[in-house]
This record gives C-alpha cells, structure tokens and sequence, in this order.
C-alpha cells in the first residue's frame, strides 16, 4: 500500500489502485476530501489560507485550490456530478468570535462555493477543539478520520 501525505497548501490526487491520500494534524486547516469511485479517482486538498494574502509566499487560498483539486480530478477521469466531498478539519481551539477563526472562515468559504457550484457536501467531520487526521483509499466512497485518541470514523 502506497502513502501519499498531503502538506499543507499542496493537493494529491491519484487513481492509482492500493494508494492512500493523507493529510495529518489537520488543527484549524481544513482537508477537502474528494472521490468517485466509479471512476477510481480521489484527492485532497489541505487548506491552509481563507483568502490570498497577497504577499511573496503565494500560497494559494482555499478557493484556488478546491479548483486546482477538482481540475485534476477531472483530468484524472472523475465526474463533476459523480463527485463525493466531504470536508474535515477547521478545528476552534480558542475562544475567539468566529469571524476571526481560520477554520470557520475556510469552512465557510468552501461551502459558499460548492453551493454556488451546485455541489454538495457528502460527509463533514469539522469544528471543535480536535486535532485529527484524514486518509481516504483510491476507490472508496468514505474517507476515515482519526481523532486524537485513535477512534476512527468514517464520513
């Protein structure tokens, strides 16, 4: 079984068979989570940036990458209506109100868009003060979350 661990700001998307898609210590980034497993494709994109900065680094914001993740799934042979998302991450670790809160803004922005889109969210597992991890298989149809204490869930 192949690994491919997603850094933060990167996407992966792959259709090759025994591979798994990872992004780890998702803390207040937000993993979108795509598959069709008709097609056997998937990928995720690890959110990191709600809006573009504008500065040296460019880091690409959330919305330039739920793109970029759907381009290549589509490349890949993915359908655009037989797309599964789901969306994992955007933890809140302090208090603070939520417009000020990274992961609220980045779940919010995704989901704006997909609605805009005509895309729905197929499976969440977002908020609170959890620190977890997402991996998805190609050609599943549900991605796995693993919560700080090793618990497993599946979206």
């Amino acid at each position: 079984m192949r690994e491919l661990v997603v850094e933060r700001a990167s996407i992966a998307v792959s259709k090759e068979p025994s591979t798994v898609i990872s992004a780890k210590s998702l803390g207040s980034t937000l993993a979108i989570v795509a598959t069709d497993p008709e097609a056997g494709v998937c990928g995720i994109g690890h959110c990191i940036l709600p809006v573009a900065t504008g500065d040296s680094t460019n880091l690409p914001d959330v919305i330039e990458q739920m793109r970029d993740l759907f381009k290549h799934m589509l490349q890949e042979g993915a359908g655009a209506k037989d797309m599964r998302i789901m969306l994992c991450g955007a933890a809140t670790f302090l208090e603070e109100p939520s417009e000020m809160a990274l992961g609220v803004k980045l779940y919010k922005r995704v989901v704006q868009a997909l609605k805009k889109n005509g895309l729905s969210i197929g499976g969440e597992h977002v908020g609170g003060p959890l620190n977890r991890s997402v991996s998805i298989e190609v050609g599943a149809s549900k991605a796995k979350v693993v919560l700080p204490d090793k618990k497993e869930i599946y979206i």
